[in-house]
């Protein structure tokens, strides 16, 4: 076995380690992000060789299913086009060790798949969100131009509401019981819950936000998405920036 074999293997190995639920797809574009990768040849088959002869998880790829059922195809879904155009969020359900209700407020970019917020509370009011996207545009310096949300009371209060006609954003209420029609959160909520949530204990509310500042901060910056090329969000939302300067000036 040559060292440039040696070496991969064990790269591979403490990828699986750190982030037990990837496979080698994303191991692999984790990799080609580095300077090693620049180095060493990454193609498909020979990781996935290398990820099934140490013994990682390398899971068969689930069959797309089409909807047949009412409602399928009869509305054209807003697709966000660029940074901060369409903003979906939703709220994520957990318990402390000790019982206690516990709630993540989740924000997400759907262009970019940037996680923009997870903010864990007792309990949200409709003011308490508004804080959360008012801290959003500072920190990005861009007012979304629509949010998409469901109609739940925090969502559609007056606070909201107006907040949203103060920035000129408009809303994208979801159809009541429609999960679907958020997508993009509710793909973000499942990875948080499996990824994070799922295998850690949180005594409290200061570990539940050091857990989900620690995730965010995986999630936009290391995880390679498959939606991107194999990009993480945060260089997607580079990239994007770089190659459309002279437009935003």
């Amino acid at each position: 076995m040559s060292f440039d074999e040696a070496q991969l293997r064990a790269d591979l190995r403490a990828i699986a380690s750190k982030h037990p639920t990837w496979g080698w797809r994303k191991a692999r574009w984790h990799l080609l992000a580095t300077e090693r990768g620049k180095d060493t040849v990454l193609n498909s088959k020979r990781i996935r060789r290398l990820w099934r002869e140490e013994g990682l998880v390398c899971k068969p790829r689930r069959r797309k299913k089409r909807r047949t059922g009412p409602g399928a195809g009869e509305q054209k879904r807003l697709t966000a086009t660029y940074p901060m155009h369409v903003l979906s969020f939703d709220f994520q359900s957990d318990v402390t060790f000790c019982g206690r209700h516990i709630r993540f407020l989740n924000v997400i970019d759907e262009y970019t798949r940037t996680a923009l917020a997870i903010i864990p509370r007792r309990s949200f009011k409709a003011a308490d969100v508004v804080a959360v996207l008012e801290d959003i545009i500072a920190e990005t310096g861009i007012q979304p131009a629509f949010v998409r949300c469901d109609n739940g009371p925090e969502f559609t209060a007056g606070a909201l509401v107006d907040w949203c006609n103060a920035v000129g954003a408009s809303t994208a209420f979801i159809d009541p019981g429609s999960p679907r029609q958020n997508g993009f959160i509710e793909s973000f909520n499942a990875q948080f819950r499996r990824e994070q949530l799922s295998g850690e204990i949180m005594d409290t509310m200061v570990e539940a936000k050091y857990l989900a500042d620690e995730w965010k901060d995986i999630y936009n910056h290391e995880r390679p998405h498959g939606s991107l090329d194999g990009l993480t969000p945060s260089r997607f939302w580079d990239e994007w920036v770089r190659e459309n300067q002279l437009a935003i000036a």
